[in-house]
């Protein structure tokens, strides 16, 4: 059943057949971009299926204004789910985690492992201080992995403008952390 049909059972009938077969359809996708952008959590699988639940009962609640007219559904949904991990990002605090000193490692690729996640950590942090068109230029990309054309319908902007905007921002969050690590 097309996408169309199911919204409109969902909010003429409440449908919640309707619902489940259109969460489903774009639950696995969803989850995925939520995932990657959960890595540089304590648990990313955890983080991505809560935020995948937060991004679907926003979509669901929030169906009535969605027009068609203006964007299909898996870019509304997009947008949904973009507003919810901003959102996540800038509630997130970091636990504090206590280290029992009986148990050092001295793994380098441990080390490695902290190292990169702590520099995932500070980018994403960069990157949720950017303003909101351009952090999903860098988002739609980079973790849901849209080419330029795809991200230059979803933002409504020239693809020219899209790769400036993408290319600029790399350049200057590689500048930021370079000098870092």
């Amino acid at each position: 059943m097309e996408d169309a049909k199911l919204i409109r059972r969902i909010l003429s009938k409440r449908d919640r057949a309707a619902a489940d077969m259109l969460v489903e359809r774009y639950y696995d996708e969803i989850y995925r971009y939520a995932y990657r952008q959960s890595l540089g959590s304590a648990n990313p699988k955890e983080t991505a299926m809560d935020l995948t639940q937060e991004i679907f009962i926003s979509a669901l609640q929030s169906l009535a204004t969605y027009n068609p007219k203006k964007a299909g559904f898996r870019t509304w949904l997009y947008r949904v789910a973009n507003s919810r991990i901003i959102d996540a990002r800038r509630r997130f605090h970091p636990e504090e985690v206590q280290i029992d000193e009986t148990k050092f490692f001295d793994d380098r690729d441990f080390a490695d492992e902290l190292q990169n996640k702590e520099l995932v950590q500070k980018i994403e942090s960069h990157i949720s201080g950017l303003p909101s068109d351009l952090q999903r230029i860098l988002r739609l990309h980079l973790y849901a992995e849209k080419t330029f054309e795809q991200i230059a319908k979803e933002v409504e902007m020239p693809e020219g403008t899209v790769k400036t905007k993408y290319y600029r921002a790399v350049k200057r969050i590689r500048e930021v952390f370079q000098s870092e690590y």
